[in-house]
């Protein structure tokens, strides 16, 4: 994880497609910890353990860098809250009332979403093309939270769970675009720490509200393993390897890798939660694959 010319060199292909293997078994883990652990507190302790984990690599290199974190205070914030604390929390939420599986389809949207919020917030160009990706994409949401029934629209009848879901996407769509107000002179180490620690002012309070409460986590083999696998691989692994990623190809190509997820994590679903794909499930793949590949043809 270091920021070595060897690291540098890693192709950043395959950078971005680990980071999707490992964000996949992030959904898988967190399902399964659903019942032992609060939202809140699963995420307070993920980011506890990658702060333990990145203080050793990045500490000095921070302190020599904290003008720099100083002078772009803000931006940092943002993306501790954006990438680190609201998105994570609300995930945590989703994923407690709806499958791994519809947390993995819903998550597969934000390849659409990421050129959206580039044109709504910095004024990109996106096409005509582009934006009927992101249509199709949502019809492909949307044919997943109502199960392909109109009237679960019509009523309102939408899993909670999903709904949360759809707003942790949004947030991870924001922190991408907004990646272009990364402080240049920060290592991904040093920038992933930084708003790792600028994190923990939102969560430190959330975590103590928790535990007044009756938050609480089931201490046990299972608990403390899946939260050291969120906090070492889809943590402070995957986001440097994501930042690499986004700033060697950009952040529309590198968003596409994204819909590796839903393969990757489905059939871990399928394996060890024993869930199963139904046709609302199928329908809405494709509908948000296809999005997907037509949100990214403003590149062409």
């Amino acid at each position: 994880m270091s920021d070595t010319p060897t690291a540098a060199r890693v192709s950043p292909h395959l950078l971005l497609t680990l980071t999707a293997f490992f964000w996949a078994g992030h959904w898988i883990v967190a399902r399964a910890l659903h019942l032992d652990v609060t939202p809140v507190s699963l995420a307070f302790w993920r980011w506890t353990t990658a702060i333990a984990l990145l203080v050793p690599l990045a500490g000095r290199q921070l302190a020599r860098d904290w003008p720099v974190v100083r002078a772009h205070w803000k931006a940092i914030a943002l993306f501790g809250l954006t990438g680190n604390a609201v998105y994570n929390v609300i995930g945590y939420y989703g994923i407690r009332e709806t499958t791994a599986t519809n947390a993995l389809l819903i998550q597969s949207v934000t390849p659409a979403l990421i050129p959206l919020f580039a044109l709504v917030l910095f004024g990109e160009r996106i096409g005509a093309r582009a934006a009927l990706g992101v249509a199709v994409s949502f019809c492909g949401v949307l044919a997943i939270v109502s199960r392909l029934d109109p009237q679960r629209l019509a009523s309102l009848q939408i899993n909670h769970g999903d709904l949360f879901l759809l707003g942790n996407v949004a947030m991870w769509a924001l922190y991408t675009v907004c990646l272009r107000f990364k402080p240049p002179a920060l290592s991904q180490l040093s920038f992933l720490l930084a708003c790792s620690l600028f994190s923990m002012l939102v969560m430190l309070p959330l975590y103590a509200a928790d535990l007044a409460g009756g938050g609480r986590i089931v201490l046990g083999w299972g608990p403390v393993l899946g939260i050291l696998y969120l906090g070492l691989l889809p943590s402070a692994a995957c986001y440097v390897m994501w930042g690499k990623g986004v700033q060697a190809i950009g952040a529309g190509p590198a968003g596409a890798y994204l819909y590796l997820i839903p393969p990757f994590g489905i059939v871990m679903a399928m394996s060890f939660l024993g869930e199963r794909l139904h046709r609302y499930h199928a329908v809405g793949m494709v509908l948000i694959f296809a999005g997907v590949w037509l949100a990214a043809q403003r590149r062409r």
